[in-house]
């Protein structure tokens, strides 16, 4: 739950509820993967949560490409496309995209990294930065005896 103060100014009355910057570091993306790799067209990674995110505002995503070839990529997050390129030049590339309001969810969310045409991407370093109105973030508390 929020806490939310209330208090009265010039402008009459007026609420202060907390929006602090978070991000998310994709910890798969951290050594880098391939797309395609063994058959597989695209790379799903599941369970990304955003703890405390205000839906209606909008989040980035970043990442890094690097690639072989002259293939295509896409990103999709849930069922909301983010990007869809088609790389030519050398690499590395960095990337940066407004993901669309509502499209990141709470918890419970689906990246999608997807290619084909010629050659290979290879996709790195993948963080989403979010607006949240949670101060703190709720862990379970492990006990461990001692």
């Amino acid at each position: 739950m929020t806490k939310v103060n209330i208090g009265v100014g010039p402008a009459g009355l007026f609420a202060e509820v907390p929006e602090i910057a978070r991000f998310v570091a994709v910890a798969e993306s951290a050594g880098g993967f391939t797309v395609p790799d063994q058959g597989l067209s695209a790379r799903h990674i599941q369970h990304i949560h955003a703890p405390g995110l205000i839906v209606d505002s909008f989040s980035v995503i970043f990442f890094r490409t690097k690639h072989r070839g002259k293939p295509k990529f896409s990103v999709r997050l849930n069922s909301t496309p983010l990007t869809q390129q088609t790389l030519a030049e050398d690499g590395p590339n960095s990337w940066h995209e407004i993901i669309p309001l509502r499209a990141l969810k709470p918890q419970d969310n689906e990246l999608t990294f997807a290619a084909s045409g010629d050659g290979a991407v290879t996709f790195s370093d993948v963080v989403i930065l979010y607006t949240a109105n949670e101060l703190t973030v709720k862990k379970p508390l492990v006990l461990s005896p001692g």
